[in-house]
């Protein structure tokens, strides 16, 4: 097993994705965390957000760092703004929407981290001059085991 890395992340600096409209910061990959968890930044535009999902292997905390947001968690939806933490465990149904008039920004940490950075490679990697192939997000979704549900689901 390799040493984890120490270093400093600046502000504005990190790979640079475009995730399902939202554009992400890679701030820890898995190289300096040897896995164990992932960090990213993600601006999210007004309207825009994740859909309903469940994922088998991950846990999710979320920083709202400036924004407001709605929040589904389970069955029960909450708002939240800047200063709020979310917390996604593995097996519950989440998602997320920039309910703002303005850019939101989260600070995010996946754990563990080692199937994360591979399924972003992958909806990076999908065309961004369009709405997305849900049918496309979907398997992608799968292939890293997490489930898209129905809007209400």
């Amino acid at each position: 097993m390799n040493a984890k890395t120490a270093l400093v992340v600046g502000n504005g600096r990190g790979r640079k994705l475009n995730i399902l409209g939202h554009d992400v910061t890679v701030k820890l990959s898995l190289q300096e965390t040897n896995g164990e968890y992932y960090v990213f930044e993600v601006i999210t535009p007004p309207g825009h957000g994740i859909p309903p999902h469940v994922h088998q292997k991950e846990d999710e905390i979320i920083e709202v760092v400036e924004g407001e947001y709605g929040v589904r968690l389970g069955n029960e939806m909450f708002q939240a703004c800047a200063g709020d933490i979310l917390h996604f465990p593995r097996t519950i149904p989440h998602a997320f929407q920039n309910v703002g008039n303005t850019p939101g920004k989260t600070l995010w940490t996946v754990i563990p981290g080692e199937n994360f950075e591979q399924f972003f490679e992958e909806l990076g990697a999908l065309p961004t001059d369009g709405p997305p192939d849900m049918e496309l997000v979907v398997a992608i979704f799968a292939r890293y085991g997490m489930e898209v549900l129905p809007p209400e689901g």
